[in-house]
């Protein structure tokens, strides 16, 4: 174990790092103590001592543990959100750019367990209104993907019966309790769930218009190669 004189000089270092990396770095290892200890059991002092810096020195960058964990949460929505976003404005029929986001929402979960979980637990032990503006009013999840079965159901490509709000809560449903079960090292590739879900969700939902054109597509894709 490393003496006092030692544990100063490996902090004083590493908070030489620039700003931003510090930032990112804090982030980082703030997310992985919030995922082992919860956020209740989770302690300041442990997190400078992992990053390697003076607990006093984290005020430089947060108020308090509670700013810490809406930095966290927040972070790990917006980069969620930045991914379906991109994948739902690309170009296509609505019904093929939402099997699309479902496909990448599902990727995107598998490869950040860690960081997703640490969001959807403890979400909530912020208070209402810093909940609120973590998840952006309107520019939601939810929002992406009831837009886009909306559009398909306009387009003919859902059926008539299917409530948007309904189904967007279904997908986002099923596809966020991935953190519960999914394991790395499990049977099932990260591709191969996304692809399934996708594709439940998808016939789930689809008309028979909509099922017709995504064959469509799909042969189009795969002779594109």
């Amino acid at each position: 174990m490393p003496d006092r004189a030692e544990r100063t000089f490996r902090r004083t270092a590493a908070e030489r790092k620039p700003r931003e990396e510090r930032w990112a770095e804090l982030i980082e290892v703030a997310t992985q103590v919030f995922y082992e200890k919860g956020y209740e059991k989770a302690s300041l002092q442990e997190i400078a001592d992992r990053v390697g810096m003076l607990k006093g020195s984290l005020y430089y960058y947060i108020q308090s543990k509670e700013d810490l964990l809406y930095e966290v949460v927040s972070t790990v929505h917006e980069r969620g959100l930045s991914i379906v976003r991109q994948l739902a404005e690309r170009p296509g029929e609505p019904l093929e750019r939402l099997e699309n986001v479902i496909h990448g929402h599902v990727v995107h979960t598998c490869r950040t367990l860690i960081p997703t979980t640490v969001f959807l637990h403890e979400l909530s032990s912020l208070p209402e209104e810093r909940r609120a503006e973590v998840l952006g009013g309107g520019h939601t999840y939810q929002s992406v993907f009831r837009g886009l079965v909306e559009e398909a159901r306009e387009r003919g490509q859902v059926r008539e019966d299917v409530d948007p709000k309904l189904a967007a809560l279904f997908i986002l449903g099923s596809t966020n309790w991935l953190y519960r079960w999914f394991k790395p090292d499990g049977p099932y590739s990260p591709e191969r769930i996304a692809t399934d879900f996708a594709d439940m969700a998808v016939r789930g939902i689809a008309s028979e218009a909509g099922l017709a054109a995504r064959e469509r597509w799909r042969t189009a894709a795969t002779a594109q190669g």
